[in-house]
């Protein structure tokens, strides 16, 4: 379950969300201040990049909340050595360590900082994508400058997301 769990963080955090979402989207805002050229890129953001979010949106909401459960010390109770506890100790103890955690580390905080920015982060989408139907004819990049704070706000939040997710220990922090 750990390994899952820091696999998802992974391959949301870096491999999606840092490595190939955020230098799309800056890409774009440089491409709507004519700081580069891209006709590519000028054809399908809107079509293949930018959506990107509504597909990934669900999967950053669901790593917050599995974190507590999947990454508490509590489920060091459920491999050897600890596993070979009786029932009746592997529940008090693990019950004592899972608090014990969550009185030593911003767990909640955690949680509530990747659920607020994701939050955020879709509204946003939803905004802007609202906004881009309603731009009448071809999507022209001179048609899309005036969205260009919007997406620099959408950049804003994701990246502060991304330092959210970041703030998630990778590994079961034994208190």
């Amino acid at each position: 379950m750990v390994r899952t769990w820091q696999k998802r963080r992974g391959d949301i955090n870096h491999n999606w969300l840092k490595n190939r979402y955020l230098p799309a989207l800056k890409s774009w805002l440089n491409l709507l201040d004519d700081k580069i050229i891209n006709p590519e890129l000028e054809n399908n953001f809107l079509i293949t990049k930018f959506p990107q979010w509504q597909l990934h949106s669900k999967e950053v909401s669901n790593l917050a909340k599995d974190f507590e459960s999947q990454m508490s010390p509590k489920i060091l109770f459920d491999t050897p050595p600890l596993s070979n506890c009786d029932e009746d100790t592997k529940q008090w103890l693990g019950d004592l360590v899972h608090k014990l955690w969550l009185a030593r580390y911003p767990v909640k905080t955690w949680i509530r900082d990747v659920l607020y920015w994701g939050d955020k982060t879709d509204d946003l989408y939803q905004e802007l994508q609202k906004k881009l139907n309603e731009i009448q004819g071809d999507k022209t990049l001179d048609k899309l400058r005036p969205l260009r704070t919007d997406f620099e706000e959408f950049i804003n939040n994701c990246q502060s997301l991304a330092t959210a997710i970041e703030k998630f220990p990778s590994e079961v922090k034994v208190i």
